[in-house]
């Protein structure tokens, strides 16, 4: 891992901390299931997206994301979680799955940004 990608890959930490902190009032975000007896659109989109990082469909998770979008605190929790997951991955992965550190970075400002989250101190 180069510095460039070490760098984004702390800011995408920092921002999940960030996010935890102003949404949720918490240190971190991991998706947890509303009911575990009776799944919403969230948490069966959750476990699609888990599906799909684990086959290495990155870039169809993303889109998958995106087409979804809900304007809901559960929504940032999740799209937190989404991409807190993509940066573990190593970069081997990322690129097994055609994707980069930078798309992590670049999605997660995205989607904050359009959830209403304020991130404009994190735009490079």
């Amino acid at each position: 891992m180069g510095f460039q990608d070490d760098w984004i890959l702390r800011q995408i930490e920092i921002i999940a901390r960030y996010v935890a902190n102003l949404v949720f009032h918490k240190n971190n975000v991991s998706y947890t299931f509303e009911s575990s007896e009776m799944l919403t659109e969230t948490d069966q989109l959750h476990l699609i997206l888990d599906r799909f990082i684990k086959e290495g469909r990155i870039g169809e998770a993303e889109d998958l994301l995106f087409e979804n979008m809900q304007m809901t605190d559960k929504y940032i929790e999740l799209a937190t979680d989404f991409y807190t997951r993509l940066n573990a991955l190593t970069d081997d992965e990322l690129k097994a799955g055609d994707f980069s550190r930078d798309e992590v970075y670049d999605g997660y400002i995205d989607v904050l940004t359009k959830l209403g989250v304020p991130v404009e101190q994190f735009i490079q």
